[in-house]
């Protein structure tokens, strides 16, 4: 059962993006869909004990998280019941050093790890059951998190060192390459699992979720590219100016707001004042020099 777990923890991390509907119970708190299948799952096998450790495993993880997230100045907006635990969503998503970033990240597995040391101790005494699943459960979910591959938090770590190191642009290709050879690796794995014990494919059913995120991660509006867009013009003393646009608004419109003293980021917005896409002015102004060409 517990691998039924486990594939709605990495299944809920992927689609976490407002794709399924989340159920509002208060103003403060939502629930994902998934969450309720998932213990209806459960209730059918008749595993309540299994189910609740895993989760209440989940549930740790990502209290870390959040309590690391909010130590380092962010701010709490709402909490999500998710198949992968308890979600603390961020109103304010900017962290500027990396020291913040490996926190935020590594809080998850450092608490999972400290668990299952806990977990150990008190087995070598008691020697109960559960202490046994509670210790496996929080291996299995740190040794998993680390893999330095994308979504999982190894993997974000990895790219949040990288792309402090070579630039947003670099880190994502490298990522991509990583998380990408990672996953075909772990679903040989997989293969070899499903084929030994004829049952077991949460292994398979976690590399496909792996490889799935490389095609579905891409977003127009990404945290990391316009903290570099920010940034990464104060070596050079430059100003960043930052201008914010309508969609549907003429390229050449944008170009006569640029000042030439500046390095200039433009933000397009919808109706409700939502940010739809992020350019340089590079982008801009090769977008007006091909309009010119097919002229």
């Amino acid at each position: 059962m517990t691998q039924f777990m486990y594939c709605f923890y990495f299944l809920g991390h992927i689609i976490d993006k407002g794709v399924l509907v989340l159920i509002k119970l208060t103003k403060y708190i939502y629930i994902n869909i998934l969450t309720i299948i998932m213990f209806s799952v459960c209730i059918m096998f008749r595993y309540p004990v299994i189910f609740y450790i895993t989760y209440a495993v989940m549930v740790l993880h990502e209290a870390a998280h959040s309590i690391a997230a909010v130590c380092i100045g962010l701010k709490i907006s709402h909490i999500t019941f998710q198949p992968f635990g308890v979600n603390l969503k961020l109103k304010n998503k900017m962290v500027y050093s990396l020291a913040d970033e490996i926190i935020l990240y590594i809080s998850g597995p450092v608490c999972n790890v400290s668990l299952a040391l806990a977990a150990a101790l008190l087995c070598r005494r008691y020697n109960l059951e559960i202490l046994r699943m509670f210790y496996i459960s929080n291996i299995m979910l740190f040794a998993m998190n680390m893999l330095p591959a994308l979504p999982l938090d190894g993997g974000i770590i990895l790219r949040k060192i990288l792309m402090y190191r070579y630039g947003y642009k670099r880190a994502e290709k490298v990522m991509r390459v990583i998380s990408a050879v990672i996953s075909v690796l772990i679903m040989l794995l997989g293969l070899a699992v499903l084929y030994r014990t004829r049952f077991n494919f949460s292994v398979l059913l976690f590399s496909a979720l792996l490889i799935g995120n490389i095609f579905t991660q891409k977003e127009k509006y990404n945290v990391d590219f316009v903290k570099e867009l920010m940034f990464h013009t104060k070596k050079k003393n430059e100003k960043v100016r930052h201008i914010i646009v309508n969609e549907g608004c003429d390229y050449k419109s944008i170009a006569k707001q640029f000042n030439i003293g500046s390095y200039n980021v433009v933000y397009m917005t919808d109706n409700d004042g939502k940010i739809t896409d992020t350019l340089t002015e590079t982008q801009v102004i090769n977008h007006i020099i091909d309009s010119n060409v097919t002229v």
